[in-house]
């Protein structure tokens, strides 16, 4: 098998993933409100971590500012996030998760553990932590792609 087939069947493995994390997505970040869109839930997860302004979350997230200004305002919306004065620079406003926010966050993190763990059942702890390895290197490679791509983007 040569290299550019190998690539061709991981590219095949990926969109297969991705429309099986799609799927469940569809399926388990419904509020009462609807479904939240899984990027809104990426923007989530990130303010639980750490509070942040709107700039600094698209930069963070590789995402346009008017994407992650939709997003949280959807997130403000459902009680997730809230805006409060900067303390550092009461002009300008950061984003902070609340504690429903925390909660659903934390929720979200243990539902998705217990369902890798069911996923993996039949792993050795050696295939957990390659897997985890290669996923690791192939997640840089890409978050290196990008950055390039952006600043490739932004001189055009």
């Amino acid at each position: 098998m040569t290299r550019v087939d190998q690539v061709d069947d991981l590219i095949d493995v990926l969109a297969r993933y991705a429309q099986i994390r799609d799927r469940l997505a569809a399926m388990r970040l419904r509020t009462p409100d609807g479904i939240v869109e899984t990027a809104a839930y990426n923007c989530l997860f990130r303010l639980a971590d750490a509070p942040a302004r709107s700039g600094e979350l698209a930069e963070a997230m590789f995402a346009d500012p008017s994407t992650i200004s939709r997003h949280v305002a959807h997130l403000v919306r459902l009680g997730y996030v809230r805006r409060e004065a900067d303390p550092n620079d009461g002009r300008a406003t950061i984003l902070v998760a609340t504690d429903t926010g925390r909660e659903r966050v934390a929720e979200l993190r243990t539902r998705r553990g217990e369902q890798l763990r069911v996923m993996m059942n039949d792993w050795t702890e050696d295939d957990v932590r390659a897997l985890a390895t290669l996923m690791g290197r192939f997640v840089e490679g890409a978050e290196a792609a990008l950055a390039c791509a952006v600043t490739e983007e932004g001189q055009n």
